[in-house]
């Protein structure tokens, strides 16, 4: 089972939106930045989450590769696919982690830690190059409905962590970091649009929330990713000439790019994310269909994509309305993460408790009396 893997991404998703967020603050006055400063109990809860999530990260994996070559050994080829899957799950998961903690990492630590970050997200880069790779034979080939989108989505958090990791590196590595990371984007974004385009296009006929949204995974982390990278090339080549048919900075170009890409992106993630909602409120109301179950992992990464998202659009084009959006979208994601488990477990809690009184009852009625056993 790999929903230990959900867990890990979803709680190192929610915590790095946190981070981004306060981040963002810094674009805006001062009156707004105190908000990250009296909210301690904001940071300290990210910081037991992203190590949560690097928990489930560093423990689960050998048990479950073991368990998968186990399986392999007894199972059908057809499994193959599962395993690709679950080994795209694994890179996001992984590179979900590297950028939580690329900014958090300590001065004295960089030397250390920024080699050994760079090392593992090379590694990732190639894990993702091979699933996009097969993603295509494997969607010819196998049989079934599947979430085929999610096959390019290591090649797309891929670029987007590579501007989070460019942070903890010399310029000469955050340069060729950056540049890979544009490549990774641009080998990603026709096949990523395309096959969550054909997702929308099936998920119409079920109605339900988690299958709808979870294009915004793909589409949401193109706009952040380019948007990150245009951010950080502003930073890293602000002093490279571009080519010559372009006469501007390198950076400035990269970064106008970026925001102008990133906000068209946005705007097909907002659009898909309102309509999607509205539709299930639509089929709730003229037919009764109840498309609102949510599944809190299925939900929380589209939904955490696309708030970083918004979040980036607010930093890159100052956008107080953006801000607003995002603060919304955070106790969307907050209410999806905290509140929806704790009341299933109470929901489930009181079932158990009433299914347990019951068979007590039913066991007291069937109990012999005192007249029944004089008479047998």
């Amino acid at each position: 089972d790999s929903r230990w893997l959900d867990v890990s991404i979803s709680l190192s998703m929610y915590s790095l939106v946190w981070r981004t967020f306060s981040w963002s603050l810094d674009a805006f006055d001062t009156d707004v930045s105190t908000l990250r400063d009296t909210s301690t109990w904001v940071i300290h809860g990210t910081n037991i989450m992203s190590y949560l999530g690097l928990l489930l990260l560093v423990f689960f994996p050998p048990v479950y590769i073991v368990q998968t070559i186990v399986l392999t050994l007894r199972a059908h080829p057809a499994h193959f696919v599962d395993h690709i899957f679950v080994c795209a799950q694994f890179v996001v998961a992984v590179l979900t982690t590297i950028s939580n903690f690329s900014g958090t990492v300590d001065l004295v630590l960089v030397p250390l830690v920024s080699d050994l970050l760079l090392h593992v997200w090379q590694w990732c880069a190639v894990l993702s190059a091979c699933v996009a790779v097969l993603a295509l034979p494997l969607y010819i080939t196998a049989s079934g409905p599947r979430v085929w989108h999610m096959l390019w989505l290591p090649c797309v958090v891929c670029s987007a962590s590579a501007s989070d990791l460019s942070l903890v590196l010399q310029a000469q590595d955050a340069s060729s970091l950056l540049s890979l990371g544009f490549v990774m984007w641009g080998a990603s974004i026709i096949s990523g649009v395309c096959f969550a385009v054909g997702h929308i296009r099936r998920s119409l006929r079920s109605f339900e929330l988690p299958t709808l949204i979870s294009p915004l995974s793909v589409v949401s982390q193109l706009a952040l990713g380019i948007m990150a990278l245009g951010v950080q090339s502003k930073r890293v080549w602000g002093g490279t000439v571009g080519p010559a048919t372009a006469p501007l900075l390198l950076g400035e170009l990269a970064m106008a790019a970026g925001a102008v890409l990133g906000l068209v992106l946005w705007a097909a993630s907002a659009a898909w994310f309102v309509n999607a909602h509205v539709l299930v409120a639509w089929m709730q109301w003229s037919h009764g269909s109840s498309g609102w179950s949510i599944s809190v992992c299925k939900v929380a990464y589209p939904v955490a994509s696309f708030t970083m998202a918004t979040i980036y659009v607010a930093r890159v084009w100052s956008a107080r309305s953006a801000l607003v959006c995002s603060q919304f979208l955070i106790a969307y994601l907050s209410f999806v993460l905290l509140i929806v488990p704790v009341a299933r477990a109470a929901v489930s809690t009181a079932r158990l408790i009433r299914r347990m009184c019951k068979k007590r009852v039913t066991s007291d009625r069937r109990l012999p009396t005192y007249g029944t056993i004089q008479s047998m």
